[in-house]
């Protein structure tokens, strides 16, 4: 346990490790529903859940704070972000604008060692498509384009990204849990977007940016179709 780590840098490298791991569990937890839009998030259960100290929780809390998953109220701590419509408007707005120039930079900068997490990530969301589990795919692809932000060696744009992409993903989750049978069946073709980031990746592996784009601006295109279509 974090608290009965020993003063000094081994600790400081626990507390670290402690706080990334505590981000991914809970971004996935936001991500996949089993916090919901607008709940509350009890700092005290965190620490008796995963056995740590109230210091790697509160800085956990912080940077799902900075991916835009969670808001921060005074005196009422830190609840799940809940999109209006017109907020996952301007969201989309946004990507339209910055994320195809990330892409490009990706396909420009990306080292070998980075495309080969692609790669690996690529067959992770493959494997969603035939597990049939639609959180799995919308976490796995989220994490396929967060790899792309870092390899665009841009941190500015990719923070910019992380902060409301995250929320328009896990909005975009919550929308289809309250779908019918009928409109899940027709709202997202899976295998269809799994080829679609494929080729996104073959343009980046070929350095061609402006086919990365125009790859991300389908895929955009196509989630802001299944997302903001009419209630």
């Amino acid at each position: 346990m974090a608290a009965q780590a020993k003063p000094g840098v081994d600790s400081v490298l626990r507390a670290r490790s402690f706080r990334e791991e505590l981000v991914l569990h809970l971004q996935q937890d936001i991500i996949t529903g089993v916090f919901q839009p607008g709940q509350r998030i009890v700092e005290r259960e965190l620490i008796a859940r995963f056995g740590v100290s109230s210091i790697p929780v509160r800085e956990a809390l912080q940077d799902l704070e900075s991916r835009g998953l969670l808001t921060r109220k005074l005196n009422h701590g830190y609840t799940v972000v809940q999109l209006t419509y017109e907020d996952a408007q301007r969201i989309c707005e946004l990507r339209r604008l910055l994320e195809p120039k990330v892409v490009q930079w990706a396909a420009e900068r990306i080292t070998g060692e980075e495309v080969e997490g692609l790669e690996r990530q690529l067959e992770q969301f493959n494997e969603t498509v035939r597990g049939g589990d639609m959180a799995a795919f919308f976490h796995a692809d989220l994490r396929f384009h967060r790899l792309i932000w870092q390899a665009s060696g841009n941190p500015y744009a990719a923070k910019s990204l992380e902060s409301s992409m995250g929320t328009l993903f896990a909005a975009g989750l919550a929308r289809n849990e309250r779908d019918t049978k009928a409109e899940k069946a027709a709202a997202i073709d899976r295998p269809a977007e799994v080829e679609k980031h494929r080729r996104m990746l073959r343009a980046i592996k070929a350095g061609d940016g402006e086919r990365a784009a125009r790859e991300l601006l389908e895929i955009a295109t196509g989630f802001e179709r299944q997302f903001l279509r009419d209630e």
